[in-house]
C-alpha cells in the first residue's frame, strides 16, 4: 500500500474513533502519521521487483519496528503522542502484512512462500 493509502486509512479510522488528539491537533497528527509511514516504508520505493519490495518490510514491519519507531517518534512530539504513534505503527504493518510479526519471523525460509500463498491479494500490489 501507498504511503497516501495508509495516511487517508489511518486518519480515517481516527475520525471514526473519535480520536481526541486527531481532534484537538490534526495538522500534528498528519505529520506523526506521515513520519511513521516514511519510517516503515524506507527504502522500497527504489525496488521494482515485488519479491525485492518484500524483503524491505523485513526491515521494520514487525513488533521491534513499531515499538522502535513509537519511541524514536514519542522522542521528538512528546508522550502525549505514544499511544497515538504506535497505533499509527501497527495499522500500517497489519494493512501490509495483514498481522504483526516478529524480527525473527521473517528469518524462517518459509515465511515468505507461506505469507505470500495466504495473502495473494495484498502480494499483487505491493
Amino acid at each position: 500500500m501507498l504511503s497516501s493509502e495508509h495516511k487517508i486509512r489511518i486518519i480515517a479510522e481516527f475520525k471514526r474513533e473519535g480520536n481526541e488528539l486527531y481532534s484537538a491537533a490534526p495538522r500534528i497528527v498528519e505529520a506523526i502519521i506521515e513520519e511513521v509511514n516514511k519510517a516503515l516504508d524506507e527504502g522500497s520505493a527504489r525496488f521494482k521487483n515485488p519479491d525485492e519490495k518484500l524483503k524491505c518490510r523485513e526491515r521494520m514491519h514487525h513488533t521491534e519496528g513499531i515499538e522502535a519507531i513509537t519511541k524514536e517518534l514519542t522522542k521528538a512530539y512528546g508522550e502525549i503522542y505514544k499511544e497515538l504513534i504506535k497505533q499509527a505503527a501497527t495499522k500500517h504493518v497489519i494493512d501490509d502484512m495483514g498481522g504483526i510479526y516478529k524480527k525473527h519471523d521473517y528469518q524462517n525460509p518459509h515465511f515468505w512462500p507461506k505469507w505470500k500463498a495466504q495473502n495473494k491479494t495484498q502480494y499483487a500490489w505491493v
